[in-house]
């Protein structure tokens, strides 16, 4: 191309470029552009795959946000209006490209539409030549693959995602293969495949290692899943230490909100709860304009409804938990949430019926959440003395956290809770590694108190009102019962929290997250 450029021939300068066009162009996008800016626009405004390239080249690092490549896409596709069938390729081309830029900005309903008119193309009766025809499916795979990602259809992405990586060597650029396999890495987290989707990621982030893409939002899928599964095995400090770099990958791209949301579940494993609710809002402001906000904005609303309920908001956690969709395998079981306010609240039917939906799919359910459902259900039946279920369900979870890596099960049960069940389980014998988390579990837990016995509803009522001062005689008549009964139900109360006064029941209740108030009708 320099000796097309030095001799004057811009035309085959364009025809230099060309084959190698859109691999360049996201690797160094602002040398492109200017590279082709100092072209006569003749030479090349008419050149889909030349226009193409330049649109995706705001995917590249430093480059402005992704709503500037639009004009690139329309101009390609002006340029083939009235070509035949000779500029499919072109087409379906540029229509993935737009699909790419579409998605970055969010839009995902728009992106969805491109890449089925490039399917359309490419289908029965194509006269695309077979070496394009598999370039062009494996490009459709992998971008129908991440929007999928988004949609939360996550059994479509991991086969989408799966053909195009199975031929991302021969027809993928290299941007295009390092993010399929940190969509694929992402999928195999959700899916609890933690291994696996690390062995993604590791491979996505040696392929960007050296070269420009390593700070591009073709990077951040994979640097995201090697984040939340940093967190989820509770190495705070490895999640901590790349997340200035997950920021600054995924800026600017459709993984942006989802990096603000992996930073506040960084910040709510490691009770830092008001940062956390800071970083949710930034991802809240990042879906504001997505269409339709898909399963991010969801995953980010779960999380600030768990950050909630420990800052003791339970009503606003309700509010959110009601609104949340539903999504295939529930690989977002808001139900685990729910059963884990109301186990801190000693509300032990409440928290049992939480789950019964999820148990009643066992094995068409997310193994990753079927985990925690385990996990709060040996809580449930341990306060219950139900100690056979409990310690059946409590060993499951514990091995498929010995074989995963994974903590983030052991953070949704009161701490002396926990300390009670790891201590039954260390009398059972397990393997090294349970062994080891169990000895833990004993370390952290200790001196931590647990509920000797679940509160009524009508104890949680009279609970509330002393937290607010009320009086023998004000709680009576707010309850409607006699000044005798609150005095019952007050013996009852002190007798199940281990206290004797006042308050020390308002100091053991909040040590065991039984501050929320609870409204007089609802069911006992």
């Amino acid at each position: 191309m320099d000796a097309a450029l030095a001799a004057g021939d811009a035309g085959a300068a364009v025809a230099a470029v060309r084959p190698v066009a859109r691999a360049v162009a996201v690797e160094h996008g602002a040398k492109f552009r200017a590279l082709i800016a100092d072209l006569p626009e003749s030479a090349w405004h008419a050149d889909a795959e030349i226009a193409s390239a330049m649109g995706a080249s705001y995917r590249a690092a430093g480059s402005p946000r992704g709503s500037s490549a639009i004009g690139y896409f329309r101009a390609a596709e002006a340029g083939f209006a009235a070509a035949g069938p000779a500029a499919d390729p072109d087409r379906v081309a540029v229509w993935l490209g737009r699909a790419a830029a579409l998605r970055t900005l969010g839009r995902l309903t728009s992106a969805q539409g491109f890449v089925q008119r490039a399917r359309d193309l490419d289908g029965p009766g194509s006269v695309l030549s077979l070496s394009v025809q598999v370039e062009l499916g494996a490009r459709c795979m992998l971008e129908s693959g991440l929007l999928n990602i988004h949609l939360g259809n996550l059994d479509d992405a991991r086969s989408q995602l799966e053909y195009a990586n199975g031929l991302a060597t021969e027809h993928l650029t290299l941007a295009e293969r390092i993010e399929g396999l940190g969509g694929l890495a992402i999928v195999e987290y959700v899916q609890a495949g933690i291994d696996a989707a690390s062995r993604h990621s590791a491979e996505a982030r040696a392929l960007a290692a050296g070269t420009t893409l390593a700070q591009t939002g073709f990077v951040a899928p994979a640097i995201l899943a090697q984040t939340l599964i940093a967190i989820d095995r509770h190495d705070l400090d490895d999640a901590a230490g790349i997340e200035s770099e997950l920021l600054e990958a995924a800026k600017h791209t459709d993984w942006e909100p989802f990096a603000h949301t992996a930073a506040g579940y960084q910040r709510l494993a490691g009770r830092r709860l008001a940062e956390g609710l800071e970083c949710l809002q930034r991802a809240r402001h990042g879906y504001r304009t997505w269409s339709p906000a898909g399963l991010g904005l969801s995953v980010a609303e779960l999380m600030r409804a768990s950050l909630l309920m420990h800052l003791d908001q339970g009503e606003e956690a309700w509010a959110i938990l009601r609104d949340l969709p539903a999504y295939e395998h529930h690989i977002l079981c808001p139900a685990r949430v729910v059963a884990q306010l109301r186990l801190r609240h000693g509300d032990l039917r409440g928290a049992a019926e939480a789950l019964d939906g999820c148990e009643q799919i066992a094995a068409d359910h997310s193994q990753r959440t079927m985990v925690d459902v385990r996990m709060l259900r040996a809580a449930i039946e341990f306060e219950r003395a139900n100690h056979q279920l409990s310690d059946v369900m409590f060993d499951r979870a514990l091995i498929a956290m010995a074989c995963s890596g994974s903590r983030a099960p052991l953070r949704l049960i009161p701490p002396g809770t926990l300390a009670g069940l790891a201590a039954r389980a260390l009398t059972r014998g397990h393997n090294a590694e349970a062994t080891g988390i169990l000895n833990r579990i004993a370390e952290a837990t200790e001196g931590h108190a647990r509920l000797i016995e679940p509160l009524s509803h009508r104890e949680l009522l009279v609970l509330a009102e002393v937290e607010n001062g009320s009086t023998v005689a004000s709680i009576a008549t707010t309850l409607f019962v006699s000044p005798n009964t609150v005095k019952t139900h007050l013996r009852r109360l002190y007798r199940k929290l281990g206290v004797t006064t006042r308050a020390d029941a308002i100091r053991k209740a909040k040590s065991l997250g039984l501050g929320r108030p609870v409204t007089r009708d609802s069911p006992e």
